[in-house]
């Protein structure tokens, strides 16, 4: 059950990708394949490492457009192959997210020959984070579609 404050500071997007669903979660997964789409357009992956199994780390070192490095550190906590990918997501160096963790849930189904992503974000800390990284997603998923469009 979600309270309406929660429900705030949540996001929900829905895609339909041009691409076999296990073919969609190896993109989520394989780290090789996430450098080459993960992140919005205008930042620039640094480093990213994602160890794809429950307790693994995912962490993420970028610049972002205004030239600022930033981390973000999570932690896997399920993966149900061609399915769902939990993963933990917290902001470092950020006061925002000094004590607090968010929860992103990637969810596929198939559709067609091709595949429907749901991708939720739940807990985050105010809803200035919830608009920004609404538009960071929904930046990250028109790059994993061009990826699987080449």
């Amino acid at each position: 059950m979600t309270t309406k404050g929660s429900e705030k500071l949540s996001l929900e997007i829905k895609r339909l990708i041009k691409a076999p669903r296990d073919r969609v979660y190896a993109a989520w997964t394989d780290p090789a394949q996430l450098k080459q789409w993960f992140g919005p357009e205008n930042v620039q992956t640094r480093e990213l490492i994602a160890d794809a199994r429950a307790g693994g780390a995912f962490r993420w070192d970028l610049t972002n457009s205004d030239g600022e490095k930033m981390t973000m550190r999570g932690e896997y906590r399920e993966l149900q192959p061609g399915r769902k990918i939990v993963f933990t997501w917290q902001w470092q160096d950020d006061e925002d997210w000094e004590n607090h963790i968010s929860i992103v849930t990637v969810e596929l189904s198939d559709r067609d020959g091709d595949t429907e992503l749901r991708l939720s974000h739940e807990q985050l800390p105010n809803e200035a984070s919830r608009d920004g990284h609404t538009r960071g997603w929904e930046r990250a998923l028109d790059k994993l579609e061009k990826f699987f469009n080449k």
